[in-house]
């Protein structure tokens, strides 16, 4: 069932070198499809890749490049041997980490934790060639049927929105049954996502902060029962957690907040917002920090330990992907409005530089054949 012979893909070499290249059409190997990519966001990650070319410490070799995306979906159109649920012309939603399938925290169900995690468009044990092709293989048990109520866009936000599932999930188990006020820094699409699924889980009320007002405005006709509130940017020079601490009390008293919120999910990354995530958690009040950040951001540890704020880490999903699908197909959230550009696969620079850009308005973009 093989569409086209040839395999566009979008090969990252180097910062801003990145180049669409035709890629051998490959064969399923023994319990993989072969799946027909139709749609595939860019991701924050893959943005950093195409401005720096790195991530963290790693760094892109010219010699080695790498194909980017990660968010997909598309449609099998060939199987391998041994596969047993999925059959050519599914429409699915590719999980994309390889993990070991063997090892301590694999067995333990934390398969995101698995230290020889071959993730898409990933320089960690890698470089991982990601999914930003016309035609990849995996393995069936990372391709998730889709609902025929579900478009291959919304099968491509199944990746976003399960780094949201497993946040909220993880958070509210940590805190009881009746405690639901939500807190969220950053109005990006995983914000965004998070918010929403804070919302489909039960919370009682949810405000979203950013300082970019276009993305509160968009938030409130995304979510209208959420509440906004605009961040100022903080002085430059100033200590990030010195400002946090000033603005702590303007924005709980703005709010109503009280004594602050159960639940508060860091979404930036930006050391302003980290610590001021932590502040805003109610004694005995969980903050979970999504973005990934410098790796050295202060934190207010007094009010950590005084206050008694559960902190915990927030890296990808696992096992969240069956619960993604059910929220959507459910009608328990909506992912409209969400993509707000679309692009040719041929298009993918033109993607990039409008991603990089930060134009008013842009949400999530998705590069296809929708």
């Amino acid at each position: 069932m093989v569409i086209s012979d040839k395999n566009l893909a979008a090969v990252l070499y180097a910062p801003g070198d990145l180049r669409m290249e035709e890629r051998p059409v490959q064969e399923p190997g023994p319990n993989e499809v072969q799946i027909n990519v139709r749609a595939t966001g860019i991701c924050g990650s893959d943005l950093h890749y195409f401005i720096d070319g790195r991530i963290g410490t790693r760094q892109l070799d010219p010699n080695n490049p790498m194909v980017l995306g990660h968010e997909s979906s598309g449609v099998v159109t060939a199987v391998g041997p041994g596969v047993q649920r999925l059959r050519e012309g599914d429409r699915v939603a590719i999980e994309p980490g390889k993990a070991c399938r063997s090892c301590d925290r694999c067995n333990e169900g934390k398969y995101n934790l698995c230290p020889t995690m071959k993730f898409s468009a990933s320089l960690l044990n890698g470089p991982n060639d990601g999914t930003l092709r016309r035609y990849v293989c995996f393995p069936e048990h990372l391709c998730h049927p889709l609902p025929d109520t579900m478009s291959y866009e919304d099968g491509a936000l199944m990746e976003p929105l399960s780094v949201a599932v497993h946040a909220v999930t993880r958070t509210f188990a940590a805190l009881p049954s009746e405690a639901r006020t939500v807190a969220v820094l950053g109005a990006g699409p995983i914000g965004l996502l998070v918010a929403a699924t804070a919302f489909a889980k039960g919370a009682k009320e949810c405000i979203l902060f950013d300082i970019n007002e276009s993305r509160l405005v968009f938030a409130k006709s995304y979510l209208p029962q959420v509440r906004t509130m605009q961040l100022p940017l903080a002085p430059k020079g100033d200590d990030s957690l010195d400002w946090a601490r000033t603005q702590l009390p303007q924005i709980l008293q703005a709010q109503n907040a009280g004594d602050g919120y159960d639940a508060v999910f860091e979404c930036t990354g930006q050391d302003t917002c980290i610590g001021l995530s932590l502040l805003l958690a109610r004694r005995g009040g969980v903050t979970q920090l999504i973005g990934l950040g410098k790796g050295r951001a202060p934190m207010p540890t007094d009010a950590i330990v005084t206050r008694e704020v559960t902190v915990l880490g927030n890296f990808r999903y696992a096992n969240a992907y069956p619960t993604a699908i059910e929220l959507v197909q459910s009608g328990a959230l909506s992912l409209r409005g969400l993509v707000t550009n679309r692009f040719k696969l041929e298009d993918t620079l033109q993607a990039f530089e409008t991603a990089m850009r930060g134009d008013v308005g842009v949400i999530k973009i998705q590069i296809g054949d929708f």
